[in-house]
């Protein structure tokens, strides 16, 4: 499944982009994404409440969310204006 990592997430992975197999919830995409990319550790694990999830142009908060191949997740951060 497409992942796409929004703002200062992609700038931590390296890219806006990645591609993640074999996953059956939001959760097993999350723990997928900490294990291939330990900077986004802190983010992610430390702070889950902290992460907008939009799976297919929805947004989800429920990590046992189940996900399937050829579904779009985005992560993103919130984000403050003035």
């Amino acid at each position: 499944m497409r992942v796409r990592l929004l703002g200062y997430l992609g700038y931590i992975v390296g890219s806006q982009t990645v591609e993640i197999n074999e996953v059956n919830s939001l959760k097993d995409v999350i723990d997928k994404l900490l294990s291939m990319h330990k900077g986004i550790d802190e983010i992610l694990r430390n702070n889950p409440e902290s992460i907008i999830l939009i799976l297919n142009g929805k947004l989800v908060e429920n990590l046992e969310e189940p996900v399937k191949e050829g579904d779009e997740l985005v992560i993103t951060l919130p984000t403050a204006g003035g």
